[in-house]
Formats: structure tokens, sequence, C-alpha cells
């Protein structure tokens, strides 16, 4: 089905007169301004859809709907994920939702992250996207009271030599603050593949033998909210 311009219908429907001369330029000129009008305002609206129209809107639609774009995502699967907004945006605050993300905003170049709870509950993403849960021995510091804090490791060796510019540590805090549950405290760690921490690991203790008490990468932490 074609559809007819503004143009070409104001022609038809005009009398003789106006069918002639400067009477038809002036028509002519009048719906071609009608027919810009009319494109722009489908293509405003069809902006609203990601990938729909063009991908220019993206950027827009992702302040709006609190999804950012990973570093080296395509706008196709940047538009996708915008696309179902809703569906995900209902579990937020949950620790799915939230790797998932990470998975996306990290792809293709993704590294395990382990996401750990106080309580000691682990949830496990790896390179392909997929979770895994378990309970771990797992004992931070002495304030059992702050029961609602959790710990991402980004297992990489992306900033064990450099540690991250402020630029980086602001990119870092996205995605975990906008998904991150209300009343949680979260803290990132860089975990480079060969550093331990008091416990984590789990199983790892001072003076192990070849671990500790040697030169070798340490872990940075980067805390997800500024006041805390």
């Amino acid at each position: 089905m074609t559809t007819e311009t503004f143009r070409d219908r104001m022609r038809r429907v005009a009398p003789p007169w106006l069918r002639i001369g400067n009477n038809e330029k002036f028509l002519y000129t009048l719906g071609v301004h009608l027919d810009t009008l009319g494109d722009a305002l489908v293509a405003g609206v069809k902006q609203r859809f990601p990938g729909l129209y063009s991908f220019e809107s993206l950027p827009y639609l992702s302040r709006d709907r609190r999804l950012y774009r990973g570093r080296d995502e395509t706008s196709e699967s940047f538009a996708d994920r915008l696309t179902r907004w809703l569906v995900d945006h209902r579990r937020r605050g949950n620790p799915y939702a939230l790797l998932g993300q990470l998975h996306s905003y990290f792809a293709p170049n993704n590294f395990p992250i382990d996401l750990v709870y106080v309580s000691g509950q682990r949830y496990s993403l790896d390179v392909d996207g997929n979770i895994t849960r378990s309970l771990i021995p797992w004992s931070p510091d002495d304030e059992p009271e702050r029961w609602a804090r959790w710990w991402l490791f980004y297992n990489t060796d992306q900033w064990a030599v450099t540690p991250p510019t402020q630029p980086e540590i602001d990119e870092l805090r996205l995605v975990p603050r906008a998904w991150n549950a209300a009343h949680a405290i979260g803290y990132i760690v860089l975990f480079p593949t060969d550093a331990q921490l008091w416990n984590y690991p789990p199983g790892h203790i001072w003076n192990e033998a070849g671990t500790w008490n040697t030169t070798g990468p340490e872990a940075r932490f980067v805390t997800v909210d500024d006041d805390i």
C-alpha cells in the first residue's frame, strides 16, 4: 500500500485554477512543508522505540530507562536491552538482575564476577553469563549489625598494575549503583588473578606457603557510593 503525500493529495483535490502557474508552485511548496512536518512527527514517535527508526536516540533512552551501554556493546544489542527495560527493572535489587546487567555491560570482553553478601551467600557469574549460587565462610569484619552489604569481585588483571583512574571509577560504579537494592551498601573489589585477601578465596589464611609475605598483585577497592 502506497501512502499518498500531502503534495499529491492537495494537487489532486485542488480546483483547476490552482494547478497552473504560480498557484501550482505555491500549492506544491505548502505540500512539501506538510510532508516534512509529517515525516518528522512519525520519526519522533518511532524514536521512542529502540532501534525501530534509528540508533540516534539510544543515549537519551539509556538515561530515561537507567540502563547503561557497555564499553563495546553493539547498537543492536543495546537496543534489545532497552526494549525489555520494564521486565528487567522489576528485578532490580536482585543479585541475578545485577549480574545480568554487568555481563551485558562488559560483553564481549567478559571476566568472572563474584557477588558475595555479608551472610556468605555467593553468586558467581562466568564469562558465558551463567550464574551459580553457593554458601561460603565469609567474615569480612567485626560489624555483623551492618547486614545489608555485598562485595563484587571482578576477577580480572585489567587494573593489576595501574589503579583505575577517576573516570574509570565513575564508570565502574554506574551499573552497581543503578541496580543495587535501595538499602544495601556495596563495594567493588578489583581482584587480579593471583591476588588473595584474608579468607578469600575461601580457605586461604595468613602465612600460607607461597602466597603471603611475597610480592604480588594487590586487590583494589572501590566503594559504590561516595559517602560510605
